[in-house]
């Protein structure tokens, strides 16, 4: 269960996502959780450390699991860039909202410290990237070094545009697919776009399936 706090965000989280942080109120985010004013502004102080607070706490998720991917002596490198895909994209299908935030916020936002966390999150990703992609080719388990924050480019971006598209593609498919099944599609749709992303990565750095 989450905390009170962590319930809060997640309210705003979605507010923020279907209304835009300047066309959402601390009431109305208040009304949503069932709390009152005084509660949020017990917690977060204002409604704009709401949002600084929401994108740490989903950022740090995010890159947890990265670290632990990368720590896991389990996993050989091609198993944890695979790992690493698969995590991302089930955190943008079952976080879209959070997702379409950070798009939106990456163009949009003033706040610096929402800038920060974004730009961070991002080296860190490229950071743990390499590390698995030089230790695999360290072992012979890779043969080529792609650009690194040009992998990090090709992974977020396919996959954000993938959410993006979502409903566009359903319509394509469904038109052109006699038979396509709507109830199986997103699911379907995202296990694709993982696939896709994988296929083009194990070309980017040179993995052949021994």
């Amino acid at each position: 269960m989450p905390t009170k706090e962590e319930h809060i965000m997640i309210v705003a989280e979605k507010l923020f996502a279907a209304n835009g942080y300047n066309g959402t109120s601390v009431r109305d985010i208040a009304t949503k959780a069932k709390v009152n004013v005084s509660m949020i502004s017990y917690y977060f102080g204002s409604k704009e450390n709401l949002m600084e607070e929401l994108f740490r706490w989903r950022m740090e998720e995010g890159l947890n699991f990265a670290k632990n991917i990368l720590e896991n002596n389990e996993l050989n490198e091609i198993q944890k860039v695979e790992a690493f895909v698969d995590n991302f994209v089930n955190r943008v299908q079952k976080l879209r909202d959070f997702y379409l935030l950070i798009h939106t916020q990456q163009v949009i936002s003033q706040n610096k410290n929402i800038q920060n966390f974004l730009r961070e999150s991002k080296i860190n990703y490229i950071e743990i990237h390499q590390k698995i992609i030089e230790q695999g080719l360290e072992k012979g388990v890779f043969t080529k070094r792609p650009s690194y924050h040009l992998l990090q480019c090709t992974i977020s971006g396919t996959i954000f545009n993938a959410m993006h598209g979502i409903k566009m593609y359903k319509e394509y498919l469904k038109k052109n697919n006699p038979g396509f099944n709507e109830k199986q599609y997103e699911s379907q749709y995202f296990q694709e776009a993982a696939n896709h992303v994988k296929s083009i990565i194990r070309a980017l750095v040179g993995y052949q399936e021994q």
